[in-house]
């Protein structure tokens, strides 16, 4: 176990984003090969259902839809006309394209009871978003039963200024005229997520919690039942929006995996990269992500305290990456990081006491004399100042 500082937890920071990125990439490339085909039928049943709604109503609801799609931005008309050609054109479409049409078969059906969609709302055949697959800090709902954690939500951002924005460009794909959500967003001090990326050594940076991941979901499902697509294809393509979005820049890994896994999907233990495999095929996608989980290729951190006071420690050798790997499941990080977080040494030895009580507990409790300082402890031994 190695103890790392703030600037060696940032310095892991940008290397994780580069690398969650490729690992995105990565199976965007294989779905390519792969789903391809599974992923266009699933498509046009949601877009075959989008045209089924008025034009006027339709159209009215996508005059503002320009920059907030590629689909659009490269040149598809954002009206009944436009989706309706786009149409004859199934045989071109990209990952990215079927994508978009997800999302918007989403966006739309938020709005079911202007757009004709009540009757099939109400038979139940389609419902998106179940709480508490997210929930939004203000809205009056809770978290988690018993009121702990109460006043924290899954999803807590705002957006940044137009001109406060900074571009980013790697490692994302192209995507033109279109604003990233690492460029348009900021998380909130009560975001889950926020605090899963400090706590793991992640940049707090992205969408928080995917909720076109939940929308594809269901959108999938539906459609799925619809055009005589196996339930194993379904359940491998619903990795669609984590490699789509993550490349883009739209999403980052864990805000795709966290509602995947908590609709059992996948089981994903976070950094080790081949639990991103569904459930029910984890073996097809070995020669894809096993690569990204070798030696060298990935560090796993815990990490606690903010800001320039933050500390952790790396796993060292195979023993502990595997016993760490526990901590590391995104439903149970989700349980001890929605009060924020890990706040000081003693949090972080209590996580590895309930989790490796027998092997990371007593290692840390080993480095307690470098990693176990508070920041105003550290400042009195750095000036050598006497305490009181």
């Amino acid at each position: 176990m190695i103890p790392l500082n703030h600037m060696q937890i940032e310095t892991i920071r940008n290397q994780k984003r580069d690398l969650e990125v490729n690992v995105a990439k990565a199976l965007n490339r294989y779905f390519q090969q792969h789903y391809k085909y599974s992923i266009q039928r699933l498509t046009r049943r949601l877009l075959f259902h989008i045209l089924s709604i008025e034009k006027g109503k339709l159209n009215s609801t996508l005059a503002d839809k320009q920059g907030a799609f590629l689909l659009f931005a490269r040149g598809v008309d954002p009206s009944w006309y436009g989706l309706n050609e786009f149409l004859k054109r199934e045989l071109f479409w990209t990952l990215e394209n079927c994508s978009d049409i997800i999302r918007l078969f989403g966006e739309i059906n938020e709005k079911w009871k202007n757009l004709g969609l009540q009757s099939l709302h109400e038979k139940g055949q389609l419902g998106l978003r179940p709480e508490p697959t997210f929930v939004k800090v203000g809205s009056g709902k809770p978290v988690k039963e018993g009121g702990w954690g109460k006043d924290f939500g899954h999803r807590h951002r705002s957006e940044i200024g137009e001109d406060q924005r900074v571009s980013r460009r790697e490692p994302y794909a192209n995507i033109g005229p279109i604003v990233r959500g690492v460029e348009k967003f900021k998380f909130e001090p009560k975001s889950v997520i926020g605090a899963i990326d400090r706590t793991f050594g992640l940049r707090p940076e992205g969408g928080d919690v995917s909720g076109t991941t939940t929308d594809s979901i269901y959108a999938l499902n539906w459609a799925g039942g619809v055009a005589g697509v196996s339930q194993d294809a379904i359940s491998a393509v619903q990795l669609l929006p984590l490699v789509t979005m993550v490349p883009q820049g739209h999403h980052t890994t864990v805000e795709c995996a966290y509602p995947l896994s908590r609709h059992g999907y996948i089981n994903y233990h976070i950094g080790y990269y081949t639990t991103l495999a569904p459930i029910n095929a984890p073996n097809r996608f070995d020669n894809v992500l096993a690569s990204f989980d070798g030696p060298g290729k990935n560090k796993h951190i815990l990490v606690w305290g903010r800001g320039a006071g933050e500390q952790g420690v790396q796993m060292n050798g195979q023993e502990e990456i595997n016993a760490f790997k526990k901590i590391a499941r995104v439903l149970s990080a989700y349980g001890f990081c929605v009060t924020g977080g890990l706040r000081d040494f003693g949090e972080a030895l209590n996580i590895m006491k309930t989790f490796s009580p027998n092997l990371l507990a007593p290692r840390l409790q080993q480095l307690q004399p470098q990693v176990g300082l508070s920041e105003l402890e550290r400042k009195f031994r750095q000036f050598g100042l006497p305490r009181r």
